[in-house]
């Protein structure tokens, strides 16, 4: 069971993505229904372990929607964004943890697909146009210049 908890007027979120390079190239998604991009990933699921579970679940999530296997030693966590938004005319607290790992070039091929969803696209952008694009939350693009952890906070 996912992280996705209503309490009182939020919705409390827990979900983690990642920020995946290839050489000058970053793996976003593109969702038909909506006018913005996202880093892949998902919910956290309910009774993973605190410490690792959110790597888990983003090796997890990155096997679901991608078929592509990850380890988590290539993981690294780059921000947590704590998220305050409205979303179809619901409050939204989100935690978000941002992982940032980077492909081997011999594994690229450029061609992903999201194997749950049909109304997702995944797409190699250049880091050029990614800083361009509407990508939520906006807070990730900062990872280009600054690898470090930071935490966010955004309302």
């Amino acid at each position: 069971m996912d992280i996705s908890i209503k309490l009182d007027d939020y919705k409390l979120n827990v979900r983690t993505c990642a920020f995946i390079r290839c050489g000058d190239e970053i793996l976003l998604c593109e969702h038909k229904d909506k006018d913005y991009y996202s880093l892949p990933g998902g919910h956290v699921k309910m009774g993973e372990d605190s410490k690792t579970a959110l790597s888990k679940a983003l090796v997890r999530e990155l096997k679901e929607e991608l078929n592509y296997d990850i380890r988590q030693e290539e993981l690294k966590i780059v921000r947590i964004v704590e998220n305050f938004f409205t979303y179809k005319n619901e409050k939204i607290h989100e935690y978000l943890f941002v992982y940032l790992t980077v492909l081997d070039k011999s594994l690229y091929n450029g061609d992903f697909k999201n194997l749950e969803n049909d109304n997702i696209t995944m797409n190699w952008v250049k880091e050029d146009a990614f800083i361009l694009l509407n990508v939520e939350p906006g807070a990730v693009k900062g990872i280009i210049s600054n690898k470090n952890i930071e935490h966010i906070i955004l309302k």
